[in-house]
């Protein structure tokens, strides 16, 4: 056996014995009980970060520990389409490598274009899976976007939208104008400021300053007054459509029923009544109504029946709405511009600091959590779960993108409509399977009119498709042997931040589409992040590649990584800067099983982890999956290696072969326990060294294939297990002692000798039974056992001493360094 464990080799030739026996493969008719999980499916557009390294290595335990505990086993791979985040690298490839954008190509183009780069390039992932040992069913990988996923996402469409839950309507969205796309509500993460805050924004040379509002007048009709607005966005004034005040504001009251003067386009906008929006004790007590550009005002203008104008182009420019003064301008130049066109004709009342919240672009399901029929861990995400299915909002399910799943709708344009424009009557829409099933749809609704049929262009959010993943992966909506017999599924472990952009969505969707709740339980895990508690970003610097812990990475080559990002050469310089100062040095090699087993270790919400010596069972569907590791840990560092081992050092170096031969079988008993018991951790280092112990009858060809470590009766000694404690508790406490002194562990021209003096006859007779061992594990030159009341010599000084706790026993240290 080499000297030095070489974690390259070992971990390639493993993996691929282990595919090569079909370790990983379940088949369907396998009589032992399924264990379902569907690995959380990463974007096909990049590589894995040490976030998704920790979501596989806690996966990959179950997965090995529940084969091992009797179970057949399924973990699903699959990789997410990745709509905007797919297209908008590709878009961008185009542009640097060939100067041409997706318009110039066209939409047939542009997707074939996006399906080359999927193929080159969306094999990364499953490579970085492969090397961190993940244990997938790779026979069954399967993609978002393939012919029989697609065929899932359209059927599942219909069946929603012919229930009544998926409809067409005109709402407020959020709106990115850098992809032209639409993005739900849950997408938007929030940033509070606390005052001015320029922030760089897309499409602008200079940062935009946001956390200020800004204080505007509006002239009253027919009267020499005004009344004052105060807003954030005031380019959303071109869009104004009344102003409203307080019902019972007394400073306002003389003016019910009046209309203001819009100053750019001269339009009356009336002064209304409204409680519900206005708070008389805020600012100036008046609120613009802008229905187009903000959720609030839309619902107030459906009080009161007021128009909606929307000014924006889908790029965000202001449109032909905003009138001509604005009309071209980009949202935030042109902010400026009416600022200062207000100051011009004497109605800018100033700006102040404001502290605010910026959003930026990135019954069932609650009853059957509340009854346990699916289980939450940690507990405390219950709430969070229940919060937000409390404040849900109806979902934007489409997307104003090339790339993904188009929308299952067809328009019926009729020979006889006056507006041939799509879109332009509601009821003209079907709903299809299919554009065969759309005509007869189409003929049925409209019988004996000559019309045409056009496609909706929209895509669907990737999160419709992702939410009917764990299904949709084994076959559904057709009734295959993989959904009969590993659906529903047994528990999805994910990070907490996509509990509902994810989790929430498979659960609504899959209760309504099988019948079924998905999974029976949900692990939630904690987000990884740097030293600095910051998120993983390319542009801080701090997102490493987990093939770079495994092997190794010198700085140059970290940065060489980062170059190929497709960050901006500004945030290029700022993330060299982040791995200078978290990586000076480059990344040293450990090997997979070490970032595993590290990671999930890391991994703990506790604050403190108890381990009882005595642990019968390693239960991993109820223990934290840190306490485990730990429990594991503690097992072989401190009972095998630092107790056991050095126990049968003295034994194995005698003369007895009697003895030798029983801690032989015993270290050959442990050692392949051990081993088992670590496997699901750390699979590669322990399936090399089982290979390498003297083989037994019952042992199988791989350590994947030998049961998991479970408690044995007969094997329990509760005598020898309290008298080992002892003998562990006085032995650390000696060498505790002996660093208090000074004394070197590693002089040889003299030993510690140790007095306890105890009060307790029971602990003096133990002790003396096992002074050998007490005196190994604290490489003492002598202990000597004395009663209550007894004296130590008299010639001896003492040097420490230490009163344990229970009062049973005390401990004298005496420094005897006499030179040999």
């Amino acid at each position: 056996m080499p000297n030095t464990y070489d974690p390259g080799s070992a971990e390639a030739l493993w993996y691929l014995a282990w595919e090569d026996y079909g370790y990983f493969f379940a088949a369907p008719d396998d009589k032992r009980p399924p264990f379902v999980m569907v690995l959380p499916p990463p974007n096909v557009t990049g590589i894995l970060h040490i976030g998704h390294a920790l979501t596989a290595a806690i996966q990959d335990t179950l997965a090995r520990w529940r084969p091992m505990s009797g179970f057949n086993v399924l973990w699903l791979p699959g990789l997410d389409h990745a709509g905007i985040a797919t297209q908008v690298v590709v878009e961008k490839k185009l542009m640097r490598e060939k100067g041409v954008t997706k318009h110039d190509l066209g939409r047939e183009r542009f997707v074939q274009e996006v399906w080359n780069w999927v193929e080159r390039y969306g094999g990364t992932i499953c490579h970085q899976l492969r090397q961190l040992g993940c244990s997938l069913d790779w026979s069954r990988q399967c993609f978002t976007i393939d012919e029989r996923r697609s065929k899932a996402v359209v059927e599942a469409f219909v069946r929603l939208h012919d229930s009544g839950l998926i409809y067409r309507n005109n709402r407020l969205v959020n709106w990115d104008c850098t992809l032209k796309t639409a993005i739900s509500d849950i997408e938007v993460e929030y940033r509070e400021l606390r005052g001015r805050t320029p922030i760089t924004v897309p499409g602008y040379n200079d940062p935009v300053e946001f956390g200020v509002i800004y204080s505007f007048a509006y002239p009253i009709e027919e009267q020499n007054d005004e009344i004052i607005i105060a807003t954030t966005r005031p380019e959303t004034m071109l869009g104004d459509v009344a102003v409203a005040i307080h019902p019972e504001d007394p400073k306002y009251a003389h003016l019910h029923g009046k209309f203001v003067i819009h100053p750019f386009d001269e339009r009356k906008l009336p002064l209304i009544c409204d409680k519900d929006l206005v708070d008389m004790n805020f600012g100036t007590g008046a609120v613009k109504v802008t229905p187009a550009h903000d959720a609030s005002d839309l619902l107030c203008g459906e009080r009161h029946n007021l128009p909606s104008i929307n000014i924006l182009t889908d790029d965000g420019k202001i449109n032909s709405f905003g009138g001509p003064l604005f009309q071209g301008l980009p949202r935030f130049e042109a902010r400026q511009a009416v600022l200062k066109a207000l100051e011009k004709k004497k109605l800018y009342r100033g700006s102040i600091d404001n502290a605010m919240k910026l959003g930026s672009a990135l019954g069932q399901a609650k009853s059957i959590v509340k009854s346990g029929e699916l289980q939450i861990l940690p507990e405390g995400s219950k709430e969070t779960w229940y919060r937000w299915l409390d404040n849900i909002q109806d979902w934007c399910i489409s997307r104003q993108l090339w790339w993904g799943h188009c929308v299952p709708a067809w328009y019926v344009t009729l020979e006889g409509d006056k507006n041939k424009g799509m879109g332009a009557y509601d009821d003209h829409w079907v709903v299809a399977r299919s554009e065969s099933e759309a005509k007869k749809l189409a003929g049925e609704k409209f019988p004996g009119q000559e019309h045409n049929l056009d496609q909706d262009p929209d895509v669907l959010d990737t999160w419709f498709s992702s939410a009917i993943f764990p299904y949709a992966a084994l076959g559904w909506p057709d009734n295959t042997s993989d959904f009969r017999t590993f659906f529903p599924t047994s528990v999805l472990e994910t990070g907490h931040d996509i509990l509902f952009f994810w989790v929430a969505r498979i659960v609504m969707l899959g209760v309504n589409l099988t019948g079924q709740v998905p999974f029976k339980q949900v692990y939630l895990h904690a987000m990884v992040r740097d030293a600095q508690g910051r998120k993983m970003s390319k542009s801080l610097g701090n997102v490493v590649n987990p093939l770079d812990v495994m092997h190794g990475a010198a700085l140059n080559e970290l940065y060489k990584e980062l170059e190929k990002s497709g960050l901006s050469k500004s945030e290029v310089e700022k993330g060299k800067e982040g791995l200078k100062t978290s990586f000076p040095k480059g990344i040293p090699r450990c090997g997979a099983d070490a970032l595993r087993f590290g990671l999930i270790a890391y991994s703990r919400q506790e604050v403190s982890i108890n381990l009882d010596i005595k642990i019968r069972d390693l239960n991993l569907s109820s223990l934290p999956f840190c306490s485990a590791a730990i429990a594991v840990y503690s097992w072989w560092y401190d009972y095998l290696c630092n107790m056991f081992i050095e126990l049968a050092k003295p034994i194995l170096s005698g003369d007895s072969p009697r003895d030798i031969k029983c801690v032989l079988d015993t270290l050959w008993l442990c050692m392949d326990n051990g081993l088992r018991l670590l496997h699901p951790f750390m699979p590669f280092i322990t399936e090399e060294l089982w290979q390498r112990l003297p083989k037994h009858s019952s042992m199988k060809q791989s350590i994947m294939q030998g049961p998991y470590p479970s408690h044995r009766e007969e094997w329990r000694n509760e005598i020898v297990e309290a008298e080992m404690t002892e003998v562990d508790k006085i032995a650390g406490l000696a060498r505790s002692l002996r660093c208090h002194c000074g004394m070197d562990f590693t002089n040889q021209r003299g030993k510690m000798k140790l007095y306890v003096v105890c009060n307790n006859e029971q602990y003096r007779r133990v002790l003396n039974e096992r002074a050998a061992e007490v005196s190994t594990l604290a490489d003492l030159d002598s202990l000597e056992v004395l009663r209550a009341g007894e004296q130590v010599p008299p010639e001896v000084v003492c040097a420490a001493e230490h009163l344990a706790d229970d009062g049973k026993y005390r401990l004298f240290v005496y420094s005897l360094m006499t030179p040999l």
